[in-house]
Parts: C-alpha cells; sequence; structure tokens
C-alpha cells in the first residue's frame, strides 16, 4: 500500500508539472529566428523556419531601402559542416553592400574578390555564382519596374491593383534568375509585410477599418508608417537607391 501510495503522489506530480510547462509555453513569446551558422541537414530546415508565413501584425521595425546597406567586411557567411555555402539573409546583405555602392568600382569583381578571400573554394565558387544571377536580377528589376510606368515613387498614389500585379511579376522574376530557395531567404520577410500592407490598404478602399490585431492603440501611427514603407519600397528601383550611397 505505501508503495502504491508513492507512486501516485509521484504520478500527481508529474501531472502538474506538465501542466505548468505547457501554461508558461502557451503564454511564451515565440523566439526570433536563428540566424547562426547552421550545420549539416539543418541548412534546408533553417530555411524554412527563417521566415514566417505571416508577420506579426504588430511588428514596426524599419524596412531598409535597397541599397541602403553599407560594406562590412567582417560579415560571416554561413557555411554547413561540410563548407558548403548556405545563401541566407547575411550574404544577400554582403551583396548589397558591394553591388549597390557607388563608391566600389568594379562592383562586381570586387565583390567575387571578396568572397575568394573569405570562403572556401567551393563555396566561393557558389557564391560568385549566385552574386552574377543576383546582378542580372537587379537589372532586370529595374527595366521591368520600368514598364509599369508608375507615377512617383510614392505608393499611396499608385492603383493597388497595379502595385499587385507589378509584386506577382516581380516574385516571378525572383524566382526565375534566383530560385525559389533564395528567394524565400532573401526576400520572405520584405513580401510578407507587402501582403499585409496591401491587405489593409484594400480594407481601407472598401470602406472598412483594417484589422490590425496586436497593435496596440499606441503604436498604430508607427505601424501605418512601416505598411506605408512597404508599399513605397515595392515600387523603387535599384538603381535610384544605388545613386543614393
Amino acid at each position: 500500500m505505501k508503495v502504491a501510495a508513492v507512486f501516485t503522489a509521484l504520478a500527481a506530480a508529474a501531472l502538474l508539472t506538465m501542466w505548468a510547462w505547457q501554461a508558461t509555453s502557451a503564454s511564451a513569446p515565440v523566439p526570433a529566428p536563428d540566424r547562426r551558422p547552421v550545420e549539416g541537414d539543418a541548412a534546408a530546415k533553417a530555411v524554412a523556419r527563417a521566415v514566417p508565413a505571416f508577420p506579426p501584425r504588430a511588428a514596426n521595425l524599419p524596412l531598409a531601402a535597397p541599397g541602403r546597406n553599407a560594406i562590412d567586411s567582417t560579415t560571416e557567411l554561413s557555411l554547413t559542416d561540410k563548407q558548403e555555402l548556405i545563401p541566407d539573409f547575411a550574404l544577400h546583405q554582403l551583396m548589397d553592400g558591394f553591388l549597390l555602392n557607388r563608391s566600389v568600382a568594379g562592383r562586381l569583381q570586387a565583390l567575387e574578390a571578396h568572397l575568394r578571400r573569405t570562403l572556401p573554394t567551393n563555396a566561393a565558387g557558389e557564391a560568385i555564382q549566385i552574386a552574377v544571377r543576383y546582378q542580372n536580377y537587379l537589372t532586370a528589376h529595374d527595366e521591368l519596374l520600368a514598364a509599369q510606368r508608375f507615377t512617383s515613387n510614392d505608393a499611396a498614389s499608385q492603383d493597388l491593383n497595379r502595385i499587385s500585379s507589378w509584386q506577382q511579376q516581380r516574385q516571378q522574376l525572383r524566382i526565375r534568375t534566383l530560385g525559389e530557395r533564395i528567394t524565400l531567404e532573401w526576400f520572405g520577410n520584405e513580401d510578407a509585410y507587402l501582403e499585409q500592407a496591401l491587405d489593409e490598404w484594400r480594407q481601407r478602399s472598401e470602406g472598412q477599418v483594417p484589422t490590425t490585431a496586436g497593435v496596440a492603440p499606441e503604436d498604430q501611427a508607427a505601424h501605418d508608417l512601416h505598411m506605408q514603407q512597404a508599399l513605397d519600397q515595392a515600387i523603387t528601383g535599384y538603381q535610384r537607391a544605388a545613386k543614393a550611397n
């Protein structure tokens, strides 16, 4: 009987511990994506979790316009345990720093030299191939954007459907040029914010109050500004941003 009582007490304690853990987990904030270098087979899983399916409504982080990134030669690029390149967002930032910086003579050549100095041979070769494709994307992006004939860089003055159509064309261009994995890793957050901004704009155009669940009243102005930035950035050319550097 004493043994049975002991087991009963232990079982009750275990259930209480599990209940407390579940309650804590349910209320705990979701941690930010882990951007540390990923090794081995975990690389593919990291890409899937790096970009949320839909951005948090209360996010008010500023959106950097294309080409605003300064070159940071200390940027650490991620490799697998087999020394293979992981083309994460850090690689995107590094490439923007070179390719969109007017002060760098022979930008692509300078980027290639930097990659050869800082990466193993095979990883450098893959990164250089991506750099060439990305350079082609930057050119094609601005040519396709010019064909949209937006009257200004103010998204609020444009037709909603035209911006939505442009977004779809740009997405197709990115996938054709860079592939689905890099498109998701490099532009996933940007596209998610734009989708949210377009959704809120549609609601306003229909006379509805946009659904901004999770945004405190005192944060609403900052949220609206963030959504406007997402819209404005969508119709900004890379060459225009590069000239500002």
